[in-house]
């Protein structure tokens, strides 16, 4: 599996659940690598991949947005971060990526994701031991933007457990 493939599938499955769930339009940016994303401020929500391919999705916005799109979700008002705020943006990552691994399983094979962790707060970063690239993938949705990221290895590419 090519970084074009799996950003096909991150951008096909992205623009797909936003359209279809929240009847939003999003548009695509030009996708990256990073080794070390910055620290950020806003909800993130990552997910587990396992399978013949093993790594982490991340869909990750700022807190204005995230209230936004779970009021869309929920079909009411949302004026702070709340708790349903965090299960909206965890629900919409859910559906972001397993629509992404259904996109992805016949170029990578099975599959599995595990159910999403959701991080609110200011100045904080995610990062996958050994310091792996993450393909990421930019949307804007109006006015404002999102990330979309992955970090998949081939699971016969990684270490045994407690060795480097």
């Amino acid at each position: 599996m090519t970084q074009e493939q799996a950003y096909q599938a991150l951008q096909k499955s992205t623009i797909s659940v936003f359209s279809t769930m929240l009847n939003l339009t999003v548009s695509p940016g030009e996708p990256c690598e990073k080794v070390d994303p910055p620290p950020i401020n806003g909800v993130m929500a990552l997910l587990g991949f396992t399978g013949e391919w093993i790594g982490t999705g991340v869909l990750f916005c700022q807190e204005k947005l995230a209230m936004r799109l779970s009021a869309a979700m929920l079909l009411n008002d949302v004026s702070e971060i709340s708790p349903d705020v965090l299960d909206g943006i965890g629900e919409l990552a859910n559906m972001v990526f397993g629509n992404f691994k259904d996109n992805l399983e016949p170029i990578s094979g099975a599959l599995a994701i595990s159910i999403p962790t959701v991080v609110y707060g200011r100045n904080f970063q995610a990062r996958s031991p050994g310091n792996r690239a993450w393909l990421v993938a930019p949307f804007t949705v109006d006015d404002d933007t999102f990330e979309a990221r992955v970090c998949l290895l081939p699971k016969k590419n990684q270490p045994a457990p407690g060795r480097r």
